[in-house]
């Protein structure tokens, strides 16, 4: 069943800042998540690696689980103390799945996969990897990224789309990648800004449209919304965004199931 997941780093303005040092605490929000439509969280790293202990303890413990763990952790050579602690907050938290990426040079890939192979044995068995299909990585062109999860020979590791930018091209993740597409991020990117999905009716049935013919039954979670990166950010804005964003999802996503 397709569960409807808040991405932390959309609450968080210092996302891109130096230093990446949280703004909030994650807990203060998880009591609304829950009555405002979220089936759980995607934990931006930051918001458990520099949190307090306390605030580690109500994540762990919070009745809406943190479904996802979201890493930015390197995998080239010498990162092998930050992936460690990636792993520990991942075990301490409980989270099921891990979202990761690799980097940007194509001549870097052997030890990328090397990396990710040995960071895989420092976690629990049962989690799932989704690897985020990002432009700038070497997993943003769906042939190429067909040929890394072939080498990596896992099942338990997914590829994470963004199906609401306008330059994905979703046919083309499901023909090289099929079922291995398991997870979407959730964020409408056009014209160098964030939209709101309601903006875009058309363009959104559209985009779940070709989800559910290629039998998409992942997951989503929303990474950004209308107002995200603007000079005047505001946290409770960008929430209120985010409500809108998940109910337009829902309702769309419902509504097309039937007629499938």
């Amino acid at each position: 069943m397709t569960s409807f997941f808040m991405n932390t780093v959309l609450l968080e303005k210092n996302r891109w800042e130096e230093g990446q040092n949280p703004s909030i605490a994650v807990s203060d929000w998880l009591p609304k998540l829950r009555t405002d439509g979220f089936d759980g969280i995607e934990l931006w790293e930051n918001h458990s690696l520099k949190a307090s202990e306390p605030e580690i303890q109500l994540l762990k413990h919070s009745s809406i689980p943190v479904e996802v763990y979201n890493s930015y952790v390197s995998f080239e050579d010498g990162f092998e103390q930050q992936r460690a602690q990636a792993a520990n907050m991942v075990n301490r938290l409980r989270a099921n799945k891990i979202k990761f990426n690799f980097g940007k040079d194509p001549e870097r890939l052997d030890e990328y996969i090397q990396n990710f192979q040995d960071w895989k044995e420092q976690l629990p068995n049962q989690c799932t990897f989704l690897c985020e299909c990002h432009p700038g990585t070497v997993m943003e062109d769906p042939k190429i990224a067909k040929g890394v999860f072939k080498r990596i020979g896992s099942n338990d590791i997914g590829a994470m789309i963004h199906p609401f930018h306008k330059g994905t091209d979703v046919k083309s993740w499901f023909k090289h990648l099929g079922e291995k597409v398991v997870y979407a991020h959730v964020s409408l990117f056009d014209g160098s800004r964030f939209h709101l999905l309601e903006r875009y009716p058309e363009f959104v049935e559209s985009r779940i449209q070709v989800l559910k013919e290629n039998g998409f039954n992942g997951d989503f979670s929303l990474e950004f919304t209308e107002g995200t990166a603007l000079e005047n950010e505001k946290t409770e804005q960008l929430y209120h965004n985010a409500i809108r964003d998940i109910s337009f999802l829902k309702v769309r996503w419902k509504s097309l199931a039937k007629e499938t």
